[in-house]
């Protein structure tokens, strides 16, 4: 058996980019064709079904890594961990809320000066969702890593099915079941073992399966989430414990180590590519082209996201974060401004490396 690396920074990093590009591949694939689908170019229904089978898979692996980043972050000041976020979480997610309400995004009877204009708005819920992830994380530090976890879950079930914070509160078990696990990595290497990769396949693909029968049914369902984290343990098992010397596992640590870029960018590009006349084209084609072009739209703004002005898509200008962190620490109590070592974790636990971009 393969010797388990991930305590070990650099390997981690790697492994967790390698995972985090496969789940963003699948989201640019899922939208090639569901963003056409969306405005009114039906897709073949063998499109339909591969992307049903990733379902349970795509968004709650992408969270549960985002969780695995929490541990770190919580390291800082907390003036500088809510500077961070309102940098790298809250400013794209206003910026490119703002590039989607001008390029696809209608919201009938809300206009802009609307709160819920603005709320978990289009594909860009994931940030919004781990905005409120990171600002809720401090006040429950001191609970056990498992506390958020249970919470999320009773909170879940308990909120009205389908409702956005039904399925906030889902995704939330995703996010702080990643930071347990980044908690405890021993248990991420018993997860990578070739028998338990083995094993968590059975119900993973068997909940793959069950999605492309019942996909709408089987959605944000509470009792579900288990076997989507099965799937992604799968995933963290393969590419943790595998050789990393091929060119496809570059091509995804290059997606994953750019995973906002992509993320943010993709959907106004496939909707402007949908809404031209190469939405009149066939449906196999509409969906290559929005697949290549997002790939290529996300490739050269990673190649230039520390130029001006376009870093700033991403993240304010640096000013701007230092006069966020030192109002935060004005409004906040004093004693609330917590040093590295009363924020770091409880002696004699782990962490998972933080990642560039998305954690800062």
């Amino acid at each position: 058996m393969p010797r388990m690396t991930v305590l070990t920074a650099q390997a981690r990093m790697t492994w967790m980019d390698e995972v985090r590009g496969t789940a963003i591949l699948l989201l640019l694939l899922w939208h090639a064709s569901a963003v056409p689908d969306f405005f009114g170019m039906p897709m073949p229904e063998f499109i339909r079904s591969a992307n049903a089978f990733f379902l349970p898979f795509r968004m709650p692996t992408l969270m549960l890594l985002s969780g695995m980043l929490l541990a770190r972050s919580m390291r800082k000041p907390l003036p500088r961990y809510l500077a961070g976020k309102l940098a790298m979480v809250v400013w794209p997610y206003l910026v490119w809320a703002l590039i989607a309400k001008l390029t696809f995004l209608e919201q009938p009877g809300l206009p802009w000066w609307h709160w819920r204009a603005w709320y978990a708005t289009s594909y860009l819920w994931f940030l919004f969702f781990i905005a409120v992830y990171f600002a809720a994380a401090p006040l429950l530090r001191r609970l056990p890593a498992w506390a958020p976890v249970v919470l999320a879950t009773a909170t879940g079930a308990l909120l009205p099915a389908d409702s956005m914070e039904q399925r906030m509160a889902y995704f939330a078990i995703f996010f702080f079941a990643g930071h347990w696990l980044a908690m405890h990595p021993e248990t991420i290497q018993r997860f990578a073992r070739p028998r338990t990769v083995a094993l968590l396949t059975i119900p993973a693909v068997g909940f793959g399966a069950a999605s492309v029968l019942f996909p709408e049914q089987l959605q944000f369902l509470i009792w579900g989430a288990p076997l989507s984290i099965a799937g992604s343990l799968v995933l963290i098992g393969i590419y943790s414990a595998g050789s990393r010397s091929s060119a496809p596992r570059r091509c995804l640590e290059f997606l994953g180590r750019s995973s906002l870029i992509f993320y943010v960018s993709h959907f106004p590009a496939m909707a402007l590519i949908s809404f031209s006349p190469l939405g009149d084209s066939s449906a196999i084609l509409l969906a290559s082209v929005n697949l290549f072009v997002s790939l290529l739209v996300g490739t050269l703004l990673s190649r230039w996201k520390t130029t001006q002005p376009i870093c700033w898509l991403f993240q304010p200008p640096e000013r701007a974060t230092s006069a966020a962190e030192s109002l935060v620490a004005l409004l906040l109590p004093t004693r609330s401004h917590a040093s590295r070592e009363d924020a770091a974790p409880p002696r004699g636990t782990a962490e998972m490396g933080d990642h560039p971009r998305v954690s800062e």
